[in-house]
């Protein structure tokens, strides 16, 4: 049953890396996580190990650029896993031998397992309209302030909110043709391509001076400028507890940032500074 999990999540790494859009690549990624928990027990060095161990699989089938964006995102998706745990956003580690089916089942369609249902449980009660019999509770997963309740004090937040030592890392250009972009950018502006995601959708340029560029396909563009701070837990905290909520997040050279946003529509991403 073990070389059929391993077999599964490997299948899954590559479905993940592979999908064009980042939100359910990422749901994939955090259902590979949630599975070694339920086997192995919450245990984040073991867990990395084991994630380490899927990166080498893929870099042995020659995707060496995958394989690194796959160790990327893996960590990232491991904070942001931990930190909406801590927040009550998702449910706790599965304890190992509860019960949980194997990720191999739930690939060949049983998936009962909750910690591979989570991110279909957060999404139904995230889309639930208001008014709606589904709940936040009933889908596992925390109550969330709605809008309005935010909406009302948001004047307030905004005064509140106090993040020292933030700098702006990328700027965030949406494409509709990121590789003729790309060589304008580099071509015609002189700039210097210094990333590319394994599915080459998106890229980072650099310039002689200032932020880089990131270029991404109009359909995963989700805000326009990637900041960094360097206690990226603690300003996630006090941005959460002044009513933002993370909604997505945008690829880097150096991993996934997250995309806060406000009631009023307001975007902008965080990632830990190097």
């Amino acid at each position: 049953m073990a070389n059929d999990n391993q077999r599964v999540r490997l299948d899954l790494a590559l479905k993940a890396m592979a999908d064009t859009s980042i939100e359910n690549s990422e749901e994939v990624i955090i259902k590979i996580i949630t599975s070694l928990e339920a086997e192995l027990g919450d245990n984040q060095k073991t867990i990395a190990e084991e994630l380490q161990k899927i990166a080498r699989q893929i870099e042995h089938t020659g995707m060496v650029d995958v394989a690194m964006d796959f160790k990327q995102r893996t960590t990232s998706a491991m904070m942001r896993l931990s930190m909406e745990r801590r927040r009550g956003l998702r449910p706790p580690a599965i304890v190992p031998g509860a019960g949980a089916p194997s990720v191999a089942n739930s690939a060949t369609g049983t998936n009962t397992d909750s910690s591979l249902t989570v991110g279909a449980s957060s999404r139904v009660a995230s889309s639930a309209a208001p008014g709606s019999s589904v709940s936040a509770r009933s889908s596992g997963v925390s109550a969330m302030p709605s809008v309005q309740a935010i909406g009302n004090t948001s004047a307030s937040f905004a005064q509140n909110v106090r993040i020292e030592g933030t700098q702006v890392e990328y700027l965030v250009h949406p494409s509709r043709d990121v590789k003729a972009d790309s060589r304008a950018f580099c071509d015609v502006l002189k700039g210097q391509r210094i990333w590319e995601s394994a599915g080459g959708n998106i890229c980072a340029i650099k310039f002689s001076t200032g932020p880089h560029v990131i270029i991404v396909e109009e359909v995963a563009f989700t805000c326009s400028v990637v900041l960094s701070v360097s206690n990226f837990e603690k300003t996630a905290d006090d941005l959460e507890s002044q009513g933002y909520q993370i909604v997505g997040s945008v690829p880097t050279p150096v991993g996934s940032a997250s995309v806060f946003a406000s009631d009023c529509g307001s975007k902008f991403a965080l990632i830990a500074r190097k």
